[in-house]
C-alpha cells in the first residue's frame, strides 16, 4: 500500500485562518472610517469630497492610516491562500494583491494636501498610491476568477466572483478616470466624486471578503481530496 502526494499519516496543514483575518481586517477598516464619516457630518460632504480629506479632522490620520494598514494586511493574508488553495498559476494575481498591500501602506504613511493647495510630493505618492490599489484589486480578483473556472476546487465560486471582479472594475475605471481632468483642469466631470469612491472602496472590501472565502473553500476541498492516510499497522504489508 502506498499513498501519493504526502507521507501516509502525516497530519494536514490544518483549517486556512486567512478568510477570518480578511473579514476582521475588513471590519477593523470599516470602525475607523464610518467614526470618521459620523463625526464630519456638516464639515465634510461625502459625496463630493474623498475619503483622503477626512486626515485633516482630529485624530485622522491615525484613523486613516488605521483603515489602509488593516486591508494591506489582508490583502496578503489572502495573497499567501492562493497556492495552498491550488489556483492555477497563483503568482500573478498574488503578486498584485500584495502590491495593493504596499500601496495601501504608502496610503497611510503619506497624506494628501489640504483642498485648494498645491499638490506636493507627499500627497502626489498618496494620490498614486490609492489609485494603484482601487485599480489593481479588482483586477486581481478578476483574475482568480478567470483561473477558478479551471479548478475543480474553485469552480462552485468562479461565477459570483467574476460578477463581483467586474463590477469593481467598472466601477474603479469609473473613478479612476474622473481624476483625468481633475489633473488637466482641476475639477472632475461627475462632480459627486466622493460618493463614488466611498462605493468602490466598499465593492473593493467585498470583493476581496469575497476572494478570501472562496480561497478558504478551495483550501478546505483540496484538503478533502488529499491523500488518506494508511493505518500504522498494515504499513508493513504495503
Amino acid at each position: 500500500m502506498t499513498s501519493t502526494g504526502g507521507s501516509a499519516g502525516e497530519p494536514a496543514e490544518g483549517p486556512w485562518a486567512g478568510e477570518a483575518i480578511v473579514i476582521a481586517c475588513a471590519i477593523v477598516a470599516l470602525l475607523p472610517l464610518g467614526f470618521l464619516h459620523l463625526s464630519s457630518i456638516g464639515s465634510i460632504d461625502p459625496m463630493t469630497d474623498v475619503i483622503s480629506d477626512y486626515v485633516f479632522l482630529p485624530g485622522g490620520y491615525a484613523l486613516l492610516g488605521t483603515a489602509a494598514i488593516s486591508l494591506a494586511v489582508g490583502c496578503v493574508a489572502l495573497a499567501t491562500g492562493l497556492r495552498r488553495a491550488g489556483l492555477p498559476h497563483p503568482r500573478v494575481p498574488a503578486a498584485l494583491f500584495v502590491s495593493a498591500a504596499v500601496a495601501f501602506v504608502l496610503v497611510a504613511v503619506f497624506p494628501t494636501h489640504p483642498v485648494g493647495a498645491t499638490p506636493g510630493v507627499i500627497s502626489t505618492v498618496h494620490r498614486a498610491a490609492g489609485a494603484w490599489a482601487f485599480a489593481v484589486m479588482p483586477l486581481a480578483a478578476w483574475l482568480v476568477a478567470r483561473r477558478a473556472w479551471s479548478a475543480e476546487a474553485w469552480a462552485p465560486a468562479a461565477p459570483a466572483l467574476s460578477w463581483g471582479a467586474a463590477v469593481a472594475g467598472v466601477i474603479s475605471a469609473f473613478f479612476l478616470l474622473n481624476h483625468v481632468p481633475i489633473v488637466i483642469a482641476g475639477s472632475p466631470v461627475f462632480p459627486l466624486i466622493g460618493g463614488v469612491q466611498r462605493v468602490l472602496c466598499a465593492a473593493v472590501m467585498v470583493v476581496l471578503v469575497m476572494t478570501a472565502r472562496a480561497t478558504r473553500l478551495a483550501v478546505d476541498r483540496v484538503d478533502c481530496a488529499g491523500p488518506v492516510p494508511v493505518p500504522r499497522q498494515l504499513r508493513g504489508a504495503a
